[in-house]
């Protein structure tokens, strides 16, 4: 790998998120986040890498324990418009644990969503909320 090949460093360069249901997962994430999968082959597709804009992100992986409690990975995903995402997250299943909250410090706002397993989504937004009118 040459000097301008190399990762960055000192961030995130891949994440997988262990879900009890791949299928599930893939129509959830697909839907809120505009998220496709690939397989890494197998017979069963346990293990899916997700795919943004052509771009291998992460991945998603059948994972043993119970929905609600399943071993996870935090992540906190930036998005545009968090109230879209509220909105499209619970059309899909999931629910908005915690609400839009300022960071402080002119840092943006975060806030929680969980998924239909209560896998905990941490979001992230540098945009003040649309306002209507």
């Amino acid at each position: 790998m040459t000097e301008t090949q190399q990762e960055p460093l000192n961030t995130v360069t891949w994440w997988e998120l262990p879900v009890t249901d791949v299928t599930a997962a893939q129509r959830f994430y697909g839907e809120v986040f505009g998220w496709t999968f690939t397989s890494f082959g197998g017979d069963d597709d346990a293990y899916l890498g997700v795919v943004r804009d052509g771009e291998l992100i992460g991945g998603i992986y059948r994972a043993e324990g119970a929905a609600g409690d399943p071993p996870g990975v935090r992540t906190y995903i930036n998005v545009a418009d968090l109230e879209a995402v509220f909105a499209a997250a619970e059309a899909a299943g999931g629910s908005v644990r915690a609400p839009r909250t300022e960071i402080g410090g002119d840092m943006g706002w975060w806030a929680e969503l969980s998924d239909p397993d209560g896998r905990w989504i941490g979001l992230c937004t540098s945009n003040p909320p649309a306002t209507t009118g």
